[in-house]
């Protein structure tokens, strides 16, 4: 059974994998894009988007995709996650297409210019972060482009992937992969509550080794989270 991601209504970012996952959950068996006159909000280079985010997230959920015309399937609302699993349903979980790559730590930067750019990862705390726990660093895809398989690679093989709600961890929240995602900013915050989180908790769906620090991003709050997390092993 097909689904159909139509730029025409969806965005062409990681929202995409909040549809994947209950689409697949409904009987997908197919991956369609329709491509013809994408949605411009917030994203002024969504094909390049369409090439680097969608056509290879597909394979995360181990489903074929190709390209063609809204013609029927099936359909999600990326926004609709959190009611949705709220309201009983499960998802199966994303996994890297290539081998993990092991590290001990990695730090995903958001530096978006598109937007809510007060929502932007504390380049400075978080780069020195990463230097003093010997983390890959993995600059925003605008600045140091990265393929999403050698992303999720990554992510599969580190003992904890830190940074702040972007694209990219949100989607670690999807996989079984270990993830500390930061809340930094009162934008952040209060996105996640008008989206139906309460302060200080976690994804329904996130397991054991994910959580969500309702924390600024500054260095004191990276590295005393950074304690905690190693004292809990």
């Amino acid at each position: 059974m097909k689904a159909v991601y139509n730029l025409r209504t969806h965005l062409a970012s990681f929202e995409f994998f909040n549809w994947l996952v209950m689409v697949k959950a409904d009987g997908a068996t197919e991956i369609v894009f329709d491509i013809a006159n994408p949605k411009l909000k917030n994203f002024h280079d969504v094909l390049q988007r369409y090439e680097s985010i969608l056509k290879p997230g597909a394979a995360l959920a181990d489903l074929p995709w190709r390209q063609g015309s809204n013609d029927g399937g099936l359909d999600a609302v990326s926004s609709h996650l959190l009611p949705w699993v709220m309201s009983g349903r499960t998802f199966s979980r994303l996994l890297t297409v290539k081998p993990a790559i092991r590290c001990k730590y990695t730090v995903t930067i958001r530096d978006n210019a598109d937007g809510a750019k007060s929502r932007n990862s504390n380049r400075e705390a978080w780069t020195r972060f990463a230097e003093e726990i010997g983390a890959v660093l993995i600059d925003d895809y605008f600045f140091k482009p990265i393929h999403l398989h050698d992303r999720m690679a990554l992510y599969a093989g580190a003992e904890m992937n830190f940074g702040v709600c972007n694209g990219p961890i949100h989607t670690i929240s999807l996989t079984p992969y270990p993830v500390t995602m930061f809340i930094n900013s009162d934008s952040a915050r209060n996105s996640q509550v008008r989206w139906g989180m309460r302060p200080d908790e976690k994804y329904p769906w996130m397991l054991p080794n994910q959580s969500m620090v309702w924390k600024d991003d500054n260095l004191d709050n990276l590295r005393r989270r950074f304690e905690a997390t190693i004292n809990a092993r």
